[in-house]
């Protein structure tokens, strides 16, 4: 080995947890005892087979887990166990991304798995995740897995971020022409852009110049107008958290988890910033599955990767491995 090669690490383990979304990516690396240890954030991992997809995505992941490495004050490491969960992730993602990670046991899936462990520790039930994009997904005693929404912002995604950012844009732009009632969509959504008329935002969308995460950061205008009272906001909102909740009840109907007790997770930023969202979907999941626990996750997604590889290695989540996994979540910013 070269004089100034960097220290490969073998005891004592480690293990990596990657989340990367259509608008993030943090990897965080751990100890074998779950505490964490380093946390690394790069840019979107998802759609790899758009122009410039695979790149993008294996800068993502190589950037997010260099990072995470260097806050850990490690250097070149090959980890007991990887779970990486990405957004829209298919064997075109793993073909593209397997290399970036050094790692004894690697699992590379849809970042709707991580995030349903965020909420189960790894056992049964459904996790709703609402961020840029929106996807229903479960798991029943089983194994057997379902999911319902998560088509894309096309034709789909209904309460997504993007979802209820369209939604308001198309309100906004009735009450400016007036063909709808008037809502303060309008100047909350320009603040949000930081624009003085609609039609400046017009542009930047039409052009190309705003991506899809950012038009859909313009829901949040959507959460300001609503709290100030405005009511097409909070119907905007209303109707997001009810489709959001269909989609939660279609999972629990196909895994056959619909009668008594069944655990339902809401993740993700859409849930996080609107009670009205929450409200409505908690009322549309026990409209479905009236035995419904809703509940927000217990960690971080990125930590439910790494909770998913320490099972990979065969820890065992006690009590004391499930507090430190707590206290990373924390420090990671779970809510």
């Amino acid at each position: 080995m070269a004089k100034d090669s960097p220290r490969r690490e073998t005891m004592p383990g480690y293990v990596l947890g990657l989340d990367g979304g259509q608008s993030v990516t943090l990897a965080a690396v751990c100890d074998l005892q779950g505490r964490l240890l380093g946390l690394g954030r790069a840019g979107p991992a998802n759609h790899v087979w758009e122009p410039g997809g695979r790149a993008r995505a294996r800068r993502a992941v190589a950037g997010s887990v260099k990072r995470a490495l260097r806050a850990a004050r490690l250097g070149a490491v090959r980890f007991e166990a990887a779970f990486l969960g990405i957004t829209g992730a298919t064997d075109h993602t793993r073909r593209a991304v397997e290399d970036c990670v050094d790692a004894r046991r690697l699992r590379i899936a849809n970042d709707k798995v991580n995030a349903l462990a965020s909420v189960t520790e790894g056992g049964p039930g459904v996790v709703v995740i609402a961020g840029t994009g929106a996807i229903a997904y479960g798991e029943n005693r089983k194994g057997e897995a379902a999911e319902a929404s998560g088509w894309g912002y096309l034709f789909g995604d209904e309460g997504s971020g993007f979802w209820i950012a369209r939604e308001s844009l198309a309100a906004a732009s009735r009450a400016y022409d007036g063909r709808g009632e008037p809502t303060a969509l309008v100047e909350a959504i320009a603040r949000a852009a930081g624009v003085e008329d609609l039609w400046d935002l017009h542009a930047q969308i039409y052009s190309g110049q705003l991506s899809r995460p950012e038009i859909a950061r313009l829901a949040l205008a959507a959460a300001e107008a609503a709290e100030g009272g405005d009511r097409t906001a909070r119907a905007v909102l209303h109707r997001a958290g009810r489709e959001l909740g269909l989609a939660g009840g279609a999972v629990a109907r196909k895994l056959g988890m619909r009668r008594g007790r069944v655990v339902v997770g809401m993740v993700g930023g859409v849930f996080d910033g609107s009670p009205v969202v929450r409200a409505s979907f908690r009322r549309e999941v026990r409209r479905h599955a009236p035995g419904a626990e809703i509940v927000r996750p217990r960690y971080a997604p990125v930590i439910g990767s790494a909770l998913l590889a320490l099972k990979m290695t065969g820890v065992r989540l006690g009590a004391e491995v499930k507090s430190n996994l707590a206290a990373a979540s924390a420090s990671v910013g779970v809510k």
